[in-house]
């Protein structure tokens, strides 16, 4: 008899259940999106890296020796 929960508590208990693996599920999709744009910023700026050492190198070839 003392573990009687009533209906209610139940029913409002599995509905914060609900709402906390919803909240964690999104929070975990977050977490992955920013880890996906922050990996297409690297490359982005890497690449951009990339072109502006080439330009330069470029550059110094074509001075006279």
């Amino acid at each position: 008899m003392w573990n009687h929960r009533p209906r209610r508590t139940i029913s409002q208990s599995a509905a914060q259940a609900s709402r906390l693996s919803s909240m964690q599920a999104a929070e975990k999709d977050i977490d992955e999106r920013l880890a996906a744009l922050r990996q297409q910023y690297r490359q982005k700026r890497q690449r951009s890296i990339t072109e502006e050492l080439f330009d330069i190198v470029a550059g110094f070839e074509e001075l006279p020796h």
